[in-house]
């Protein structure tokens, strides 16, 4: 179980933590982080594992060495999930003997009170936002070769082997991945192959794969799949009323026009994802809000009594849109029209949505 601790900042605990140490010992640590700053790297109680603090300098020798990354969010003097984490793994000897020499490990601190330099701060914080990281301790392995993420991982328990078992595991997926990839090239792979790679390829980010196999799928039997992911796309891009938008969408209708494969369910709910994120008010255009579910109403009047999987969930959408725009008659007519095509398992949740929107209905009379 991977455990991510939200940043916080609890200055009782610091400042108590601080006054049992005693003052010596702080001096001594401080020293020991400044002089390991200046150095670029910081050894571990192992000895065995240098954490370096330079970013360009852990790139040119991870990419010197063809060894993968580990780019350690940690905040040193507040978190205490990082430091169960760095005692529990990276300062044991098991850690060590499987995984020493196996990574450039570069630790990036966020300190709360403990000072550090300026370039350092600059340089975390640029990192942090790169990869998005949103909760401590975040560890992010990377493929120096061309610094493709190959995975994310946080605390674990189990120890400092169990561990390293864990990122080689990252590691060996990431790389069967891109082997895979380069084989891709030379051999013609099915469609099942290419959606399998393609699915992979969305989890590690991997946007060139992603566009490559779109281009490789768009012509396989899985034709249909790789349609519909190409025509997300350029609806994300806000694309949707594009040319090419237009004719992708042609082209899955009359590939199926049965809605067998839920092509039809697919580009309604794409269409009302990108219609939702334009601004309609602006353009000047009557009943605006009203846009983004009319894909939504039209699927189910055409296939909706055929679809009773998925009827319920676009009933309760376009209900909440009534209700956010204080519809409430509206909003009621869809939260009922939901309950009544919805599983048991849901409509428990479902009736108390009703309850509050009857409630409100009451509460204008």
């Amino acid at each position: 179980m991977v455990v991510g601790f939200e940043i916080n900042r609890n200055r009782e605990f610091y400042m108590l933590q601080k006054i049992l140490s005693g003052t010596m010992c702080f001096l001594i640590v401080t020293l020991c982080i400044a002089s390991a700053t200046l150095q670029g790297e910081v050894a571990t109680k192992s000895s065995a594992i240098k954490w370096m603090t330079n970013y360009e300098e852990a790139l040119n020798l991870a990419k010197s060495t063809s060894k993968p990354m580990i780019l350690f969010f940690t905040g040193s003097d507040w978190c205490g999930w990082c430091n169960k984490l760095e005692e529990e793994v990276f300062d044991s000897a098991d850690f060590a003997a499987v995984a020493g020499d196996k990574y450039v490990f570069l630790r990036l601190d966020f300190p709360l009170y403990a000072a550090q330099p300026s370039q350092l701060t600059a340089q975390n914080k640029q990192l942090q936002k790169k990869y998005e990281i949103k909760s401590f301790p975040t560890l992010v392995i990377l493929d120096a070769a061309d610094l493709q993420q190959m995975g994310s991982t946080g605390y674990r328990a189990g120890g400092g082997k169990q561990y390293a078992q864990h990122l080689k595991k990252i590691v060996d997926s990431y790389n069967a991945h891109k082997s895979k990839m380069k084989s891709s090239q030379t051999q013609k792979l099915s469609g099942v192959e290419l959606k399998k790679l393609y699915e992979k390829s969305r989890e590690l980010g991997r946007s060139n794969d992603v566009s490559y196999l779109i281009r490789q799928g768009m012509e396989s039997d899985e034709k249909i799949f790789f349609l519909t992911e190409r025509y997300r796309f350029l609806a994300e891009e806000g694309q949707i009323h594009q040319p090419e938008s237009a004719a992708l969408k042609r082209q899955l209708i009359s590939l199926d026009p049965h809605n067998e494969t839920l092509a039809h369910y697919n580009i309604a709910v794409i269409e009302f994802e990108a219609l939702s994120q334009e601004n309609h008010k602006e353009a000047g255009e009557q009943n605006y809000w009203e846009l983004p579910i009319s894909p939504l109403i039209s699927y189910i009047e055409k296939f909706g009594r055929n679809d009773k999987e998925n009827l319920w969930r676009l009933e309760m959408i376009i209900s909440q849109v009534y209700l956010d725009r204080n519809e409430l008659s509206q909003a009621l007519n869809h939260a009922q029209a939901s309950y009544n095509s919805a599983p048991s398992s849901v409509q428990l949740e479902i009736s108390s949505a009703i309850k509050n929107i009857q409630t409100q209905l009451s509460s204008l009379h």
